[in-house]
């Protein structure tokens, strides 16, 4: 077995900052881009969740389906399939870089900009401008990790689409995507409609259960995504 092909925690930490100072012009306008976003919006639409979870979701789609744009290039992949580094070590840096550490890099940025603007907001309260409570977002409740989970649980497949697809890889995985979910939603309605023919709220209840089954579904798919990613790194490498 070649040194190459051994997993080596130092090279993947070298892989991760190479990455990061290859787009740092990148990551550090977007915090500019963030910054701006806060003081020109008013606080009580900052300070939500939601506003969070919407730039991690879009945001990290639209990063992870361009997370192997350099393999599509012939000279780029060379290249890049030449770095001392195993192929698996490949796929975690990047994996590692758009799901589990942009959500983090994100909240950190999202809440330093937060805890900016609530300072100068604090400072217009102590003047006498406002007078109404205000506090931070909690970035510890549960609802927000579970959608931090789902969402690195969703990436699995835009990462496969990003490997998969040369050009338009999140168009095209959202297409695919979305049959998906068409098929499968016609094919569970079927199947209650056959066995609840005359009682439409067991159906709503049933397909509710089984909406809520999606999560667990995901839990078992997501790693045969990340593995078929990892395969098709070593594809293109054997190319």
């Amino acid at each position: 077995m070649k040194i190459h092909d051994r997993f080596n925690i130092n090279r993947l930490f070298n892989l991760i900052l190479n990455d990061l100072r290859t787009h740092s012009k990148t990551i550090l306008i977007f915090a500019v881009a963030l910054l701006v976003f806060f003081l020109i919006m008013p606080f009580e639409v900052t300070n939500s969740p939601d506003v969070y979870l919407a730039i991690l979701y879009i945001g990290g789609f639209i990063i992870s389906s361009f997370a192997f744009k350099d393999l599509h290039h012939p000279q780029k992949a060379y290249l890049t399939l030449m770095l001392p580094c195993s192929n698996f070590e490949r796929f975690l840096s990047k994996w590692l870089l758009t799901s589990i550490g942009y959500a983090i890099i994100l909240l950190a940025i999202y809440y330093l900009c937060l805890l900016l603007h609530f300072v100068m907001l604090l400072s217009w309260v102590n003047f006498g401008v406002f007078h109404y409570h205000i506090y931070l977002m909690d970035i510890f409740q549960i609802s927000l990790w579970i959608s931090i989970g789902k969402y690195i649980i969703l990436q699995s497949v835009i990462l496969l689409g990003a490997m998969t697809f040369k050009k338009y890889a999140l168009i095209k995985t959202a297409l695919v995507l979305g049959c998906y979910f068409l098929l499968l939603n016609i094919f569970l309605g079927l199947i209650f409609y056959l066995v609840f023919p005359h009682d439409w709220t067991t159906l709503s209840v049933s397909y509710l259960t089984i909406e809520g089954g999606y999560f667990m579904l995901w839990l078992i798919t997501a790693p045969v995504f990340w593995y078929t990613t990892y395969l098709k790194i070593t594809e293109c490498e054997l190319k």
